[in-house]
C-alpha cells in the first residue's frame, strides 16, 4: 500500500515514519507523473527536480527528524511558482488546491470539509474552465459553487489516466469521483483503471458517480450511482440520484427589470432556425400572428402590424433564415451570455418551440420574472390531462401551473394565443423553485459526498451474487 503510505505521510501526522518515506513518496510521485500525458508532466514534473532541499533555510525546511517536518515548505518546493490569478486552467486550479491543502493539513488549520477532495473527471467541469455555457456546464458550475461554499477541496482530471493517477496519490482523501457516464463503463472494463482482486490500487467503481445530464440510469452499478440535474420521475428502483443545480448566482448578475419598463415582446427559446421547421416546431407561423394581434388588442393597439406593437424575438445563429421562418418572429442573432439574459429579462414571456430539451433557460426566465410557455408534444389520447403521460420540452416544469408555466399542447392555436395573452396580462415577480435554491443544492450535494457508498455497494454486490444478475465487481 505504497500510495496509501504517501497519503498518510503528507496528511496524517500520527502515521508518519522516517523522513526517508518523504523522499520515497516524492520519487514515487515523479515516477507516477511519467505516465501522464506530456502536458500534465510539465506541471507535475517539478516534484522530482526540487527534491534537493539544500537551497532552503533551516528555519524554513528541515528533514533531520519527522518532528521538524514543515509542509508549508514542502508546498513551496512542489509548487514554487504561484499561478497567475487570471490563470484558470486545469493545472493552475489544481496547483492552488494542492498547495492550500498541504499547508492547512500540516498546520491543522483546515476548515470543515477541506481535507475531503472531490475528484472532478467529468467533461462539463473542464468545460466551465474553458468558458462553455451550455446546460451541462451550468450544472457543473453550480456544483463547483456548492463545493466551494461548503469548504470541500476538489481536483480536476484531464482524462481517465489522469483520474487514476490522482486517485492513487490521494485515495485516502477522495470520497467520490464525478465522471462522464461513458467513462464509468470504460473504467469498469479496464484492468488498468478499476480496482480488482489482483489490482488493489485501482479506482473502486463504487466511488465513481456518473455526472449525467439526461433522463436515464447510466452507470455499471445502476441508477443510484447516476447523478442528474433534474428530479426525473422514474419508477423505483430505477430512480437516479438527484443533485440538481441553482441559477441564483447567474440571476443575481441581472437586475430585475420592472414590468412597465419591459419591451412589448416575447422571447422565443431557440438557437437554431431548424427548430421552426414545420414538422418539428410546436407552433405554425400563423400562431405568432394571432397571438401578437390578441396581445395588441388587449393593450389597445389593435391596429399594429408585424413591424410594430407586440412581437416575438429569437436568437438563432443561422446567417440566413429559411422560408418557413415566421414573419412575426425577429431574429436578434446568437447573443453573448450577458446580453442573452438581459434580452430574456426585458421580455414579457419566454416561448418554447419544442427544442432544446431541458434547457436551464426557463429557470433563468422565472428568476427574472418571465413566465414560460412549455409545449406538450406527446400525451395520452384517452387522458390528455394526465401529466404523467405528457412529454414536453421541459418535463420537470410540466408540474408547474400559471402564472409561472403555461403547458400548451402542440398545434393548439387557441391554447397558444391564450397562454401568451395570460402571461402578458399576469406578470410575475422573480421566482426560484425551492429545490433550486443554492442551500437546497448544497444539502443534497453534502449528502452525496458523505453517503456510505461502500456500504451500499456491498449490499448491491451480495444481491448480484445471489440473483446472478448484473456484473460482479470488487469492493
Amino acid at each position: 500500500m505504497a500510495f496509501r503510505s504517501c497519503a498518510d505521510y503528507f496528511f496524517n501526522p500520527a502515521a508518519r515514519g522516517p523522513v526517508s518515506i518523504l523522499l520515497v513518496c516524492i520519487v514515487a510521485l515523479a515516477i507516477l507523473v511519467s505516465f501522464q500525458e506530456n502536458t500534465y508532466a510539465l506541471w507535475a514534473g517539478r516534484l522530482s527536480p526540487h527534491a534537493s532541499f539544500a537551497s532552503h533555510d533551516d528555519g524554513v525546511f528541515t528533514i533531520e527528524t519527522a518532528k521538524t517536518f514543515n509542509a508549508t515548505a514542502l508546498a513551496h518546493i512542489l509548487f514554487p511558482a504561484t499561478p497567475d490569478p487570471a490563470d484558470h486552467s486545469l493545472y493552475a486550479e489544481n496547483e492552488r488546491t494542492l498547495a492550500e491543502l498541504i499547508q492547512c493539513i500540516e498546520g491543522d488549520s483546515c476548515g470543515p470539509n477541506r481535507s475531503k477532495v472531490v475528484l472532478l473527471a467529468s467533461s462539463p467541469f473542464r468545460g466551465v474552465l474553458g468558458g462553455e455555457r451550455g446546460g451541462e456546464a451550468i450544472w457543473a458550475n453550480s456544483t463547483l459553487i456548492a463545493l466551494r461554499n461548503m469548504g470541500y477541496s476538489y481536483l480536476y482530471a484531464l482524462n481517465l489516466a489522469h483520474m487514476v493517477s490522482l486517485y492513487q496519490i490521494f485515495s485516502a482523501l477522495i470520497p467520490v469521483i464525478l465522471l462522464d457516464a461513458s467513462d464509468s463503463f470504460k473504467c469498469f472494463k479496464d484492468d488498468k483503471c478499476v480496482r480488482r482482486r489482483d489490482r488493489p490500487h485501482g479506482v473502486p467503481i463504487w466511488k465513481m458517480l456518473s455526472f449525467h445530464f439526461w433522463d436515464s440510469p447510466d452507470h455499471p452499478l445502476g441508477a443510484k450511482w447516476t447523478l442528474n440535474p433534474e428530479p426525473y420521475r422514474r419508477p423505483v428502483p430505477h430512480n437516479t440520484t438527484y443533485l440538481g443545480y441553482s441559477v441564483e448566482a447567474q440571476c443575481a448578475r441581472q437586475p430585475f427589470i420592472p414590468h412597465a419598463e419591459r419591451d412589448q415582446r416575447a422571447y422565443v427559446l431557440a438557437k437554431k432556425a431548424a427548430y421552426f421547421e414545420p414538422n418539428h416546431t410546436a407552433w405554425s407561423p400563423d400562431f405568432y400572428d394571432a397571438a401578437a394581434a390578441a396581445v395588441n388588442e388587449y393593450d389597445g393597439n389593435s391596429g399594429s402590424n408585424a413591424s410594430e406593437g407586440f412581437h416575438f424575438l429569437a436568437g438563432v445563429h443561422d446567417p440566413e433564415l429559411p422560408n418557413y421562418w415566421p414573419e412575426r418572429v425577429r431574429n436578434g442573432g446568437l447573443l453573448p451570455s450577458a446580453l442573452f439574459y438581459e434580452a430574456v429579462a426585458r421580455s414579457r414571456v419566454l416561448v418554447g418551440v419544442g427544442q432544446p430539451f431541458i434547457s436551464p433557460s426557463p429557470y433563468d426566465a422565472l428568476c427574472a420574472g418571465v413566465p414560460f410557455i412549455n409545449p406538450i408534444h406527446g400525451w395520452s389520447n384517452d387522458a390528455p390531462d394526465d401529466r404523467m403521460a405528457w412529454a414536453t420540452q421541459h418535463n420537470p416544469l410540466k408540474w408547474l401551473d400559471p402564472p409561472y408555466v403555461y403547458n400548451v399542447f402542440k398545434g393548439d392555436r387557441e391554447g397558444f394565443v391564450r397562454a401568451v395573452v395570460d402571461a402578458v396580462s399576469h406578470p410575475i415577480e422573480s421566482y426560484v423553485l425551492p429545490r433550486m435554491r443554492m442551500s437546497a443544492v448544497e444539502q443534497r450535494l453534502r449528502g452525496i459526498v458523505e453517503r456510505d457508498w461502500k456500504g451500499e455497494a456491498e449490499v448491491l454486490l451480495e444481491e448480484r451474487k445471489k440473483s446472478g444478475e448484473g456484473e460482479i465487481f470488487w469492493i
